[in-house]
This record gives structure tokens, C-alpha cells and sequence, in this order.
């Protein structure tokens, strides 16, 4: 994806090594995670259930989120901005068709999970997440974006790796996490995008204010998956 970014410098501007190692402990603290890792098959059905809600409707939440290009014309200037404004959208759209393909992968590894109906209960965590995604504060949406990512690269690195998990499906590998975990050759990747914007729109060139909202969506993850437990899986938990 070839996209000029509105700026050059995020990855030292953001702590995105203190973002990721968060991402990564979120991950592999939750109870829930853990025991899909370890093969739990209980487990690794209602991680696939219960978070389905939220990714059947993040793929709704970018295509109904509105960029306006005047905030960006003011701040960058109308040449600058139109340049870049045309390959970003272009690239948000790309976004928005991606996750429909990542929810494919999604229902997919859930029938290879054996899971005849994937739809079910939205527990609170999960719908925290997508009401977080429909923001119209476009600084916060795009943290978001950025925080949804950091969690899906690590939960996808993390039970990849664990052949406990991978052998629960009938074709012996979860596509979802594998295609998170494919490299971005051609550009920016989705992560680099969703930090430029949520830069490119903030009010003042504060890293701190927005890796705050990047941290609080891993933070969010966290008690989701803690809710998806205790509530698809309350006699493990009482256990």
C-alpha cells in the first residue's frame, strides 16, 4: 500500500515499544487467552464467540466513520493535505474491506473450530469495545484503530505460536491470526496509518494524550476477554 503519511517521524515521536510490550502483557495475563494457548477447547470457542460482536462490527465502524479534510488543510496546508488526504482515505477504505475479509478468516476458523453457530451473548467488555469504535472524536477513533491493532498482532503472535491451539482446528492453523501476522511490504502499515491520523487530527502534538487512548483500548481488551470468561465459561472461572 503505497501512502505518503502526514508525518515521517511517528515511530519516534510514539513509544510504540511501550504500546506493544502493554499489548503483549494484556494478551498473555488473560485467563482466557491462557487456556486457549494451552488447548483448551472450551476456551478457544468462546474467545471466537465472544468476541465475533466486535468483529463482525469494527469493519461497520470504519466505513461509517467521516473524514473531514478541513481540519487537515488547516493544519497541513490545502496542497499537502489534498495529496496526502486522497492516498489516507484511500487506505481507510482499504482498511474497512480488509476487516471484512478479516471476519471471514474469522466465521472460517470458527467452523474449523467446529462451532456450528458463532453468533451469541455481547457481553459489556465487548460492547464497550464497540461503542469506542463508533466515536466521532476522530483522535480517539483512530486510537482505537491503533489499539485494536497492537491487540491483534500480539494475540495473533502469541497463539500462532501454540501448536496446543493450532491443533484444535481442523485444518491445523488460525488464518485469522496468521494473516495479522503478514508482513506490510508495499507502505505503511495499518498501525503506522492509525497513528498518523490520530496525530494528523489531535489538536496539539501531544504523544502522550494519544498513546493515553491507545492504552486504555488494550486496557478495554483486557476486561473483555475477562468478561467473555465469566460469562461463556463461569464454572471455570468459579473453579
Amino acid at each position: 500500500m503505497e501512502v505518503e503519511l502526514f508525518h515521517a517521524d511517528n515511530l519516534e515521536f510514539f513509544d510504540v515499544r511501550r504500546l506493544r510490550r502493554r499489548a503483549s502483557q494484556t494478551v498473555r495475563e488473560s485467563s482466557l487467552v491462557g487456556r486457549a494457548w494451552r488447548g483448551d477447547r472450551e476456551a478457544a470457542v468462546a474467545l471466537k464467540t465472544g468476541f465475533w460482536p466486535f468483529v463482525r462490527e469494527f469493519e461497520v465502524a470504519i466505513d461509517r466513520q467521516f473524514l473531514p479534510r478541513q481540519a487537515l488543510v488547516e493544519k497541513f496546508g490545502d496542497r499537502r493535505a489534498r495529496r496526502v488526504f486522497i492516498g489516507v482515505a484511500r487506505a481507510v477504505r482499504d482498511m474497512k474491506e480488509e476487516e471484512g475479509s478479516h471476519a471471514a478468516h474469522w466465521v472460517k476458523d470458527a467452523r474449523c473450530l467446529g462451532i456450528p453457530e458463532i453468533d451469541g451473548p455481547c457481553v459489556p467488555g465487548v460492547r464497550a469495545l464497540i461503542e469506542r469504535s463508533y466515536t466521532k472524536d476522530l483522535p480517539a477513533f483512530f486510537a482505537t484503530l491503533a489499539g485494536t491493532e497492537f491487540i491483534a498482532e500480539e494475540l495473533s503472535r502469541f497463539l500462532v505460536g501454540s501448536k496446543r491451539f493450532t491443533d484444535l482446528f481442523s485444518r491445523k492453523r488460525w488464518m485469522w491470526g496468521e494473516v495479522h501476522l503478514a508482513a506490510d511490504e508495499d507502505g505503511p502499515s495499518h498501525l503506522d496509518i492509525d497513528l498518523d491520523l490520530a496525530r494528523a487530527y489531535g489538536a496539539a502534538a501531544d504523544a502522550v494524550a494519544i498513546e493515553e487512548m491507545v492504552l486504555d483500548t488494550i486496557a478495554l481488551f483486557g476486561r473483555a476477554a475477562d468478561d467473555v470468561e465469566g460469562v461463556l465459561l463461569p464454572e471455570l472461572v468459579a473453579a
